[in-house]
């Protein structure tokens, strides 16, 4: 099946401060303890983009939906390109179109039980192109019907 190789299990570097080229990878809805609704955003450091932590993953941003917080909401949507005035029915509706967004994050870092996690403090616009999206190509010899 495999072979044991520990030169592939390093431990990740861990995510520092700064700026991130991203691509946002999965979101769950929920509600907080509070009882607010809650949209919960998890990215992963762009690969293809030159930078340190590639491949690696911002997990559980909370955009929670009050009317303090909705300022997250704005600025990643103008950071994903949304143009102004674009009305969404509901949050779920705004997290499908967020999804697979490119987007640059700036992370700063929290405390939690004694270990530190990334933490995204604001959203800018992507500073380099979209990644290439993988062409599929399928012939009808390639159908088994």
């Amino acid at each position: 099946m495999f072979t044991v190789d520990h030169s592939k299990g390093e431990s990740f570097e861990p995510i520092k401060p700064g700026e991130y080229e991203v691509t946002v990878v999965n979101y769950e809805l929920k509600q907080a303890s509070s009882g607010n609704n809650r949209v919960i955003v998890d990215y992963e450091i762009r690969s293809d983009v030159e930078q340190s932590c590639q491949g690696q993953k911002i997990l559980f941003d909370n955009f929670t939906v009050t009317d303090n917080a909705m300022w997250r909401f704005h600025q990643a949507s103008k950071a994903a390109g949304f143009p102004n005035g674009v009305s969404f029915k509901s949050y779920k509706e705004w997290a499908d179109a967020f999804l697979n967004k490119p987007v640059r994050l700036v992370v700063g870092e929290r405390e939690y039980n004694g270990k530190k996690y990334p933490e995204v403090k604001s959203f800018k616009p992507s500073e380099v192109n979209a990644p290439a999206a993988n062409e599929i190509n399928i012939s009808d010899e390639d159908v088994p019907f």
